[in-house]
C-alpha cells in the first residue's frame, strides 16, 4: 500500500521505518529542516536499537522516502498517519494544535489534488477522548475529499520499538468506519499473528484505552516505589516480594521493579492527561492523582537518601551521576529521574559529575556548565564522595568496581535500579545503598590503590 507518515519523530519514524519493512512504500513529511537533512542523508536521528539498519535498508533500496512536501507526499496515498507531537500544556493538559494544523494541511493537499477516492488519515498521536471524533468533523468541514478518520494509538517501548511494532501484542483501531477497518486490516496484515490481536472499537474506547495502559503500568511501577519505603523501614527486600507476587498468575511480573521514579515521554503526560480527562468528566481521580505523586516523591527521595547518608556535608560534595536517560538503551531524557536528581543535587551545593552511553547531548541542553560531563562512568567517579546510578544501562553492571572503590573518596554507591549485585558490592568494599533492599554499611577498605 502507499502510505505517508506526517512527522518523524520517534512514533512517526519506528512507523514509517516499520512499515516499509513489511512492503509498502513510505513517505516520511518533516518540517524540521535540520532533522529533515539528516534523515535524507540516511541517518537516523534518534537511537532506537535496530531503526538505524532497518532504516538505512529500506532507505536505500527506495521503499522509504524523506519529504517536507504535504502536497506530493499526500498525492497516491491510500493512508496517512498523523504522528505529530501532542505535549502537554503547563497546565497538564494536551496541546493539540499540531495535531489539528497537520489535520488541515493534509486535507488541503488532498483538496488541491483533486482526488476522488478515499484517504484513510490515521491518529497515531495521543489525543484525549472525543478528539478523533472532533478531528473528524473538523476536516470533513476544511475539504470536500472523501477521507475517512481513524484512531491507532502507539504501544511502543522505547529501547525495543522496532521489535514491539513488528511483533504485537495488539492492534487497536478506533473508528466508525467498517471500510476504514479492512484497509487497516490490510495494512497490518503481515505481522497480525492472531486474528483477536487485531481490535476494532469505537474512536472513544481506542483513545482511552492508550491512557488506561499507560495509567495502569505506572500504577504498578508507583505502588512498589511505595513499597520500598516500607521495606526500607522494616527489614523487607523488595526484590523478594516482586518475585512472591510476581509468581501470582493474577499480577504477574511484568513493570514490577522498584526504583527512584518514572519517566520518559508517555508514563508522565499520558497520566496527567488522564487527570483532566478526569476533571472534564466532573470526576476526581484519586488513584491517578495518587500515581503522579507518589513518582515524584520517590525521585526526591532517592535524592534525599544521598544527602542523608552521604557521611559529610552535601555542601561541596562531589557526587557522580551514573546515567542521564530514563531508561536503558535510549537516549530520551524526557521526565527524567535524573533531571529532578541533579537539580536537587546542585541546589544543595553539590559538585555532580554526570556520564551517559547515549543521553550525554540531550542533557548538556538542561544542564549546560552546572554539571561536569565525563566520557566514561570510571572518570566520573573518580575522586566522588559517592556514586548515584539512575539509568540500569547494563554496562554499569560490568564496571571494574574494586578499581573504582581505590579512586573514590569514600566507596558509596546508591543504586536507584537495583541493578547491582550485591555480593559484588560487598567484595569490592562499597558502601551499598539500593531502593527498598537492605543495605551494604561495609567497613571493608581496600590496603592499597590497584
Amino acid at each position: 500500500m502507499d502510505v505517508t507518515v506526517i512527522g518523524c519523530g520517534y512514533v512517526g519514524l519506528v512507523t514509517g521505518t516499520c512499515l516499509a519493512s513489511i512492503g509498502h512504500t513510505v513517505r516520511g513529511v518533516e518540517k524540521d529542516v535540520k532533522k529533515l537533512r539528516t534523515l535524507s542523508d540516511g541517518h537516523c536521528p534518534i537511537f532506537e536499537p535496530g531503526l538505524q539498519e532497518l532504516m538505512q535498508e529500506h532507505y536505500a533500496a527506495g521503499q522509504l522516502q524523506f519529504t517536507e512536501n504535504v502536497r506530493s507526499a499526500v498525492r497516491d496515498a491510500e493512508v496517512v498517519f498523523l504522528a505529530v507531537g501532542t505535549p502537554p500544556k503547563p497546565d497538564g493538559t494536551v496541546d493539540m494544535s499540531y495535531l489539528e494544523a497537520a489535520g488541515k494541511e493534509v486535507c488541503d493537499a488532498l483538496a488541491e489534488n483533486g482526488d476522488d477516492y478515499m484517504v484513510t488519515i490515521v491518529i497515531k498521536s495521543t489525543v484525549p477522548a472525543g478528539t478523533n471524533r472532533k478531528l473528524y468533523k473538523f476536516l470533513k468541514e476544511q475539504t470536500k475529499a472523501h477521507v475517512q478518520v481513524v484512531s491507532n494509538p502507539e504501544f511502543l517501548r522505547e529501547g525495543s520499538a522496532v521489535q514491539d511494532f513488528l511483533s504485537p501484542d495488539r492492534i487497536v483501531i478506533g473508528g466508525e468506519s467498517p471500510e476504514a477497518f479492512r484497509i487497516m486490516r490490510r495494512l497490518y496484515d503481515p505481522i497480525v499473528k492472531r486474528e483477536e490481536a487485531f481490535m476494532t472499537m469505537n474512536w472513544e474506547s481506542a483513545e482511552l484505552t492508550k491512557y488506561a495502559a499507560n495509567a495502569m503500568l505506572a500504577a504498578r511501577i508507583s505502588f512498589m516505589n511505595e513499597m520500598t519505603v516500607l521495606c526500607e523501614h522494616y527489614g523487607a527486600d523488595i526484590e523478594e516480594i516482586r518475585k512472591g507476587i510476581g509468581s501470582d498468575f493474577r499480577i504477574g511480573p511484568a513493570f514490577l521493579r522498584a526504583g527512584c521514579g518514572y519517566g520518559g515521554s508517555c508514563f508522565p503526560k499520558d497520566v496527567a492527561a488522564l487527570e483532566h480527562i478526569s476533571k472534564a468528566a466532573n470526576y476526581e481521580s484519586l488513584f491517578v492523582n495518587a500515581i503522579q505523586t507518589v513518582n515524584k516523591n520517590q525521585k526526591r527521595r532517592f535524592a534525599d537518601k544521598i544527602i542523608e547518608k552521604l557521611g559529610r556535608p552535601i555542601q561541596g560534595a562531589t557526587i557522580a551521576v551514573w546515567g542521564l536517560a530514563f531508561k536503558a538503551d535510549t537516549d530520551d531524557i524526557r521526565e527524567s529521574a535524573a533531571i529532578d536528581v541533579i537539580r536537587h543535587l546542585i541546589d544543595k551545593g553539590a559538585h555532580v559529575r554526570a556520564h551517559d552511553f547515549k543521553a550525554m547531548e540531550n542533557m548538556k541542553a538542561i544542564f549546560k556548565e552546572e554539571v561536569e560531563w565525563c566520557h566514561d562512568p570510571v572518570s566520573a567517579a573518580a575522586g566522588a564522595d559517592a556514586v548515584a546510578l539512575i539509568t540500569d544501562w547494563p554496562q554499569y553492571t560490568t564496571l571494574p568496581f574494586r578499581k573504582i572503590a581505590a579512586t573514590m573518596n569514600t566507596p558509596l554507591i546508591f543504586d536507584g535500579r537495583n541493578c547491582l549485585h550485591r555480593d559484588i558490592m560487598r567484595e569490592t568494599g562499597f558502601q551499598y545503598y539500593p531502593m527498598g533492599r537492605p543495605c551494604i554499611e561495609n567497613s571493608l577498605r581496600l590496603k592499597h590503590k590497584v
